[in-house]
């Protein structure tokens, strides 16, 4: 009887179909990015407002590029108060951006001259909402959303100096308390040994260190090596909040 228990047991067990775990992968990622593609639509208002959304955007567009690099006249430029880009759950990058200004005019003159422009050959896509960030109830899924003010940072080629990554990031607001601003990463386990091309961030407030992982999470460190006749090596840095 626990022969014939243990085989049927055995055999409905293999006929479990089973799970691809690259398709699971890219159907998680599908469902978080639709999941943050509805959520971002909540907010778009009928009515002009001081917020844009601009979809549609190439890769590695940055903040200078939507003040520089779509023709506006000199008078919006000086208008836009604050560009903010837009992630999804894993911090992949949506291709969109929420432009902040100071007064719902110019956002009406910016909208009118930002929709259906063609820019690095994608035509861009502008309208109003009613809130400068993501308007997601989930935000706390994002990286670097956890509450803390210590940044694990890392990434960087080992002959990289903390005096160096304080110049790299001196318009964030670092702090030197009872713990550095910048210091070299422990190695786990060890007390005495460094982690290098590893960094302990401190900053002074907790927002602050979510912007940081914000803006340099996934960012490329190009290694300056052509005196030496070596090729120049691109390494991806990578952030995260320590609780």
């Amino acid at each position: 009887m626990l022969q014939q228990v243990s085989r049927s047991l055995f055999i409905s067990s293999t006929d479990k179909p089973k799970i691809d775990p690259v398709q699971h992968r890219r159907e998680t990622r599908r469902n978080d990015t639709a999941r943050s593609r509805r959520s971002l639509a909540q907010d778009i208002s009928p009515t002009p407002t001081k917020v844009v959304r601009v979809s549609n955007l190439p890769p590695g567009t940055t903040a200078t590029d939507i003040r520089h690099s779509l023709g506006l006249t000199d008078h919006i430029k000086t208008e836009i108060s604050a560009v903010h880009f837009e992630f999804d759950f894993n911090l992949r990058a949506l291709h969109s951006c929420r432009v902040e200004f100071f007064n719902t005019s110019s956002a009406s003159e910016f909208a009118l001259h930002a929709s259906k422009k063609l820019f690095a050959g994608r035509k861009l896509q502008a309208v109003f909402v009613s809130r400068k960030i993501v308007p997601n109830p989930t935000r706390d899924k994002y990286i670097g959303n956890s509450l803390g003010r210590v940044v694990f940072l890392y990434g960087y080629p080992q002959h990289v100096h903390k005096h160096q990554v304080w110049d790299y990031y001196r318009n964030y607001d670092l702090v030197d308390t009872t713990l550095p601003g910048v210091q070299q990463a422990p190695q786990i386990g060890e007390t005495f040994l460094v982690r290098r091309g590893a960094f302990l961030l401190h900053f002074a407030t907790e927002a602050e260190a979510r912007r940081f992982v914000r803006d340099v999470y996934g960012s490329t460190y190009i290694s300056k090596t052509e005196d030496s006749g070596q090729p120049k090596q691109e390494y991806t840095l990578k952030a995260r909040i320590l609780q």
